[in-house]
């Protein structure tokens, strides 16, 4: 169970427009490293860390089979599909360490970030192995490659308001994971980055019934 409270999120959430209105309001506080291992590695690696090998490895036992410094050296400068996660503190990411070797472990939050600079940090940690934010950019190595794209996530706003957004990423539409398990102001931080960028290309499409993907994926 999370106990940490990360941050504040002050914002209107309207299932007419889902516009967020106002910033975030950080406090000082402290998050756990499952908390930290929920926002950062759950969506490549599972809630209960089983993975989908071979591409996402499972993480039940690693510490079996991987010394602390050497999932420290993951951490910081990623390998093959994994991003690094240099966005995170230290004592961050020695959280996430200890909490996949069974301990309680806490960190300090050290690092204010504005909402798009958060949004940023979790679009790398949990998108941006299948998603691009414009066309013009090269693909990413991480792309499932069973006959449809993932989508152009620049211009989303254009198309889905905060709430739609919600609920794609919640059920998880064709091969996507589901990312329920991020709380809901991440979400809007994700969006928010997200609707910073525009892309009149981009590969999000209407809700289609008869194929029941609300992204479309790039079709």
């Amino acid at each position: 169970m999370i106990n940490a409270v990360l941050l504040l999120l002050i914002y209107s959430f309207s299932s007419n427009n889902g516009k967020i209105e106002n910033v975030v309001k950080y406090e000082n506080s402290s998050i756990s490293g499952e908390a930290l291992f929920l926002k950062n590695c759950a969506a490549c690696h599972g809630i209960d860390r089983k993975g989908n090998p071979p591409v996402f490895p499972s993480l039940v036992s690693v510490n079996q089979r991987l010394e602390r410094d050497s999932i420290g050296r993951l951490l910081l400068i990623g390998r093959n599909v994994m991003p690094s996660f240099t966005h995170l503190s230290e004592s961050e990411r020695v959280a996430i360490i200890g909490f996949l070797f069974g301990e309680n472990t806490e960190s300090e939050i050290i690092k204010e970030f504005s909402l798009e600079e958060s949004g940023r940090n979790l679009f790398v940690a949990n998108c941006s192995r299948c998603h691009k934010m414009q066309t013009e950019e090269q693909e990413p190595i991480g792309q499932k490659s069973c006959g449809m794209q993932p989508a152009v996530l620049g211009g989303i706003s254009s198309k889905y308001e905060l709430d739609e957004f919600e609920y794609i990423v919640n059920s998880g539409p064709c091969y996507m994971p589901s990312f329920e398990h991020l709380k809901r102001e991440d979400k809007a931080a994700i969006y928010a980055y997200l609707k910073s960028f525009e892309d009149e290309k981009s590969g999000i499409t209407v809700f289609s019934e008869k194929k029941g993907c609300r992204m479309g994926c790039g079709r």
